[in-house]
């Protein structure tokens, strides 16, 4: 089941994130990780169907460099399609959380890679090293935060892969918006898995997390001082590789979000999503 957004309207993001909500299983009704047979790790965590496995990371161990299967190698494009959200906590009340504008997606490029969480539909660039299997982040990320804010906003990304994987910084034009000057990308754990398609076990589905600690910097009501404000979540990816079409995938993303320590409710609700928002992609090879 799908999140459609009426035709001819266009819905501010709060009031699409207050209007109505789905159940977790809506969320992940593109059906790709329910088919994958793996009885632990990732794809099981997610296949549970429960938001409560989308637990915050508590590993302190750096991890390294994600790297994507053979199938995904290569240049994408991709759309993007808001498929709808969640509240799943039952410790805190929607009431409170929607008061909250610190609450990562409510506002714009308060999640980086989907900066405008609710638009309808987007299309951006990945690339996929076709040698090594490592994204290209810098590439991708200015990809996806131009198509979600509608035109050019990324002044730079600077990623340095080599040496520290877990941190990106990306600062935005003059004037592109009044949420975001800078933010600082800090990542605290990755996990990831490929298991085979059980209805055709030759292709295969591939799954991959990244828990993120966002810093955003952005213009104040008091002249020379930056507002800072900071937000936790995690994105859960899948991938499934199409049958008869090496050059075509499709996939999902779930975006946990997670309250910060600093938030007056997070002790009643230290560590499970207080809400998901979830996107559907398609994906045609260009390269």
């Amino acid at each position: 089941i799908s999140w459609n957004i009426p035709k001819g309207k266009s819905l501010h993001r709060r009031k699409v994130l207050t209007t109505a909500t789905l159940t977790f299983s809506q969320l992940v009704g593109l059906g790709v990780v329910k088919e994958a047979d793996a009885s632990t790790g990732l794809a099981d965590k997610l296949s549970r169907r429960d938001p409560a496995a989308l637990r915050n990371s508590v590993f302190n161990i750096p991890p390294g460099v994600q790297i994507y299967p053979e199938f995904m190698k290569g240049e994408w494009k991709v759309n993007s399609r808001f498929n709808g959200y969640i509240f799943p906590s039952t410790t805190v009340p929607k009431s409170k959380l929607v008061a909250n504008y610190n609450i990562p997606g409510f506002q714009k490029c308060s999640i980086a890679a989907t900066s405008d969480v609710g638009r309808e539909s987007v299309e951006f660039t990945m690339k996929i090293d076709p040698k090594y299997g490592a994204e290209d982040r810098v590439y991708n990320l200015e990809s996806e935060i131009d198509a979600y804010l509608g035109r050019k906003s990324v002044k730079e990304v600077k990623y340095a892969k080599e040496t520290n994987p877990n941190r990106i910084s990306i600062s935005f034009l003059d004037g592109t918006t009044r949420n975001a000057e800078q933010i600082e990308l800090f990542c605290n754990g990755r996990e990831s898995q490929q298991v085979p398609n059980p209805n055709n076990p030759s292709l295969s589905i591939f799954v991959c997390s990244e828990y993120i600690r966002q810093v955003t910097f952005s213009y104040s009501q008091e002249f020379g001082v930056a507002r800072q404000v900071s937000g936790n979540y995690a994105h859960f990816w899948t991938w499934k590789e199409e049958e008869g079409n090496p050059n075509r995938l499709t996939g999902n993303l779930l975006t946990a979000v997670y309250l910060d320590a600093q938030d007056p409710l997070f002790f009643d609700e230290p560590a499970k999503p207080v809400a998901v928002y979830s996107h559907v992609f398609t994906a045609t090879r260009s390269s």
